[in-house]
């Protein structure tokens, strides 16, 4: 009996890391596809160290609108609406504050998660970058 269950467990041992990279673990997070949103809206993303980068097809994790909370409630922005995001800490590593500056001159105070990746095509690739990452972003009209 115990011979018998030695050789799937080696198995599985000597497996297990060549799963580990094919499934990404140890691997590398560059975007090779990114998700195809279902409008198009382009954008200059601004990151931490103060790098612009020219995007378009910008969304975030796959939306074309920007989600989180205000105060208690929870909100969906449409980009057709917003002119420009800053992002700052929130106190919290698990959030980020976005001051949401609509086309109409209205400011909005909205908390989301900072993992939340944006994507977006570049000239010369694919680009991914999570909000915890982001100072700001400038839609393009």
């Amino acid at each position: 009996m115990r011979r018998s269950l030695l050789a799937p467990l080696l198995v599985l041992a000597l497996a297990a890391p060549v799963m580990a990279v094919a499934t990404g673990f140890g691997g590398t997070d560059a975007p090779t596809r990114i998700p195809l949103p279902a409008r198009v809206f382009n954008a200059t993303v601004e990151d931490v160290s103060g790098t612009s980068v020219d995007v378009t097809r910008i969304s975030f994790n796959g939306e074309v609108s920007l989600y989180g909370t205000v105060g208690e409630g929870q909100v969906a922005i449409p980009f057709e609406k917003i002119a420009d995001l800053r992002v700052e800490p929130s106190g919290e590593a698990t959030h980020r504050v976005v001051l949401a500056k609509m086309l109409t001159g209205e400011a909005i105070r909205v908390v989301v998660e900072s993992d939340v990746p944006c994507y977006g095509d570049t000239t010369y690739g694919h680009y991914k970058i999570d909000f915890e990452k982001l100072r700001k972003v400038t839609f393009k009209p």
